[in-house]
């Protein structure tokens, strides 16, 4: 069989192969259009000559390169170039980012949080930053221990704004002349609840802050 083949191939180059010799040699219409020696014929011969020995051309589609698509395998981008801006502009906007401190060189052992409040009143705004119960603020007016920006509380019902320190004394110490207090400051306005009866607020709390009687206390 491979020294057919050769002969072949030898009488191809020298142009002297024509269909009689393949019908010889095995290969033509007797066979199946997709026997092996069909595919043989085609290789050998060329597409052309087919016609000639089977009467017609078997339905093969050729296919190119330009037919076939590869799926790439490298991943969209998840953000634009312009996503990507906002996102650091976002992260520049002072409006998006943490509030600055109202006082910095007091100690960082704070709790910030998130509270809601039915109004704006100095007992009110205590009672939801230390979760203190309301006798126990109410208690601790009436012994001249409440303190709004370091002025002795003189109102209960005052209304405080942003930026307003809410002290409540625990302790006095003569010797060191220090005092230790309970105070929340009014950060920010956040907003109002769903249903408008309630504000929500900003607060930073501590709970066991011991200064100086001089600057705790105002004239």
């Amino acid at each position: 069989m491979r020294s057919l083949v050769l002969q072949v191939l030898a009488m191809r180059q020298l142009g002297r192969l024509n269909p009689r010799h393949l019908l010889a040699a095995g290969y033509g219409p007797r066979r199946t259009e997709w026997g092996p020696r069909t595919i043989h014929t085609r290789q050998l011969f060329g597409c052309s000559s087919l016609p000639v020995l089977g009467g017609h051309r078997p339905a093969v589609k050729s296919w190119s390169l330009h037919h076939l698509r590869f799926k790439s395998k490298t991943k969209a981008p998840s953000h634009t170039a312009q996503e990507e801006k906002d996102e650091v502009e976002d992260k520049n906007d002072p409006e998006d980012s943490d509030y600055e401190d109202v006082d910095p060189n007091l100690p960082k052992d704070y709790k910030d949080m998130e509270k809601y409040v039915p109004s704006f009143r100095y007992d009110v705004v205590l009672k939801a930053g230390l979760d203190l119960a309301r006798n126990k603020i109410e208690d601790a007016f009436y012994r001249n221990k409440l303190r709004l920006n370091g002025q002795k509380l003189i109102k209960k019902s005052k209304t405080v704004k942003v930026g307003d320190t809410l002290d409540l004394v625990m302790s006095e110490n003569n010797e060191t002349n220090t005092v230790i207090l309970m105070r929340v400051i009014l950060r920010r306005v956040l907003g109002e609840s769903n249903d408008g009866d309630k504000y929500k607020v900003s607060i930073r709390r501590w709970k066991g802050l011991e200064l100086a009687k001089d600057e705790a206390f105002k004239p």
